[in-house]
């Protein structure tokens, strides 16, 4: 943004703070970790936070629907004009970041169709909405997120998530999709990671899903990584849908389990590299997979059964 346009924001900024409560304003002081801020900064910082999460995000646009709209010219114009910015957090490290800001400078789907490049910008301008009900969520039940500032996935990863279906495609057969239908059904355009303690995983998880469905939420799916005892990789998936429609994932995992994935991230990207032979593949997964099953299972996590839209959570 240039400086009329940064203006222009404060200004909106200062009016929408006119029409908010002071309690709602604390709330996201509290809800983002920000709250030891002078009351001056805390202030302007809590009414960053409600423009971009309540005016910057298009209450009733889905990247799905997006995807749909055919006669979209210029579509760069919407990455930088329905998205002003993300939410500030305070991590557990005590590190502000900003909510899907790996994305300011990656947000460009090169060489794709202007629907797919539509679809992904719908699914960034739901982000602060959403970001900032998350957060609420964690607030709630004590527990803090994890690498916020990814919280949008970006074009590259977008880019290759692509390339990848379409080879798949191609491998068996098939025809491949157009590139915005695969964008569209991407359901991790959005996505966050909530760290609770490691024997709370499975009732952190019930009350998530419930806080979830408070707020408007749908949650498509629960998928426990746990009952898969031959899978390389263990924590708790929820695919969910905004109140908008938008949809994204939440992984709930432990500082263990994220210290394992950390470890192991090298090992996962070659595991996952096309180039890789299946003899080094079946290496790498074995080896990923001993790295988490050292970890002891999280207290009642096998009574957590997965499920998808109109089942009971156990």
């Amino acid at each position: 943004m240039d400086t009329e346009d940064i203006c222009e924001y404060f200004k909106k900024v200062k009016g929408y703070m006119k029409n908010t409560r002071l309690n709602d304003l604390s709330r996201m002081l509290r809800v983002t970790r920000m709250h030891n801020l002078g009351k001056g900064k805390a202030i302007l910082v809590a009414g960053i936070v409600a423009w971009s999460a309540f005016a910057c995000s298009f209450g009733n646009v889905n990247s799905a629907a997006a995807a749909s709209v055919g006669l979209l010219g210029q579509a760069g114009i919407f990455t930088e004009g329905m998205r002003l910015g993300g939410i500030p957090y305070r991590n557990r490290n005590g590190r502000v970041v900003v909510s899907g800001s790996a994305s300011k400078q990656d947000n460009v789907l090169d060489g794709c169709q202007v629907r797919a490049q539509v679809a992904y910008n719908m699914a960034r301008a739901n982000e602060p909405r959403i970001t900032l009900d998350m957060l609420d969520i964690a607030d709630k039940l004590g527990t803090t997120m994890e690498g916020l500032e990814y919280s949008v996935k970006t074009a590259s990863s977008v880019k290759s998530k692509i390339v990848r279906k379409i080879d798949k495609a191609r491998q068996s057969g098939e025809v491949p999709k157009q590139d915005y239908e695969y964008v569209s059904e991407t359901g991790d355009l959005l996505r966050y990671t909530q760290v609770v303690k490691h024997d709370d995983m499975a009732d952190m998880v019930r009350a998530t899903v419930k806080l979830l469905e408070e707020k408007g939420y749908t949650v498509d799916e629960v998928d426990n990584k746990y009952l898969n005892e031959s899978g390389r990789y263990k924590a708790v998936h929820l695919n969910a849908t905004s109140p908008s429609g938008q949809s994204f994932e939440m992984q709930v995992h432990s500082q263990e389990t994220l210290a394992v994935g950390k470890a192991t991230h090298a090992m996962y990207e070659e595991w996952r590299n096309p180039e890789t032979d299946d003899i080094r593949k079946a290496e790498l997964f074995r080896e990923i997979k001993a790295a988490y099953d050292d970890l002891p299972l999280p207290k009642g996590i096998k009574k957590l059964n997965s499920y998808k839209r109109n089942t009971n959570i156990a």
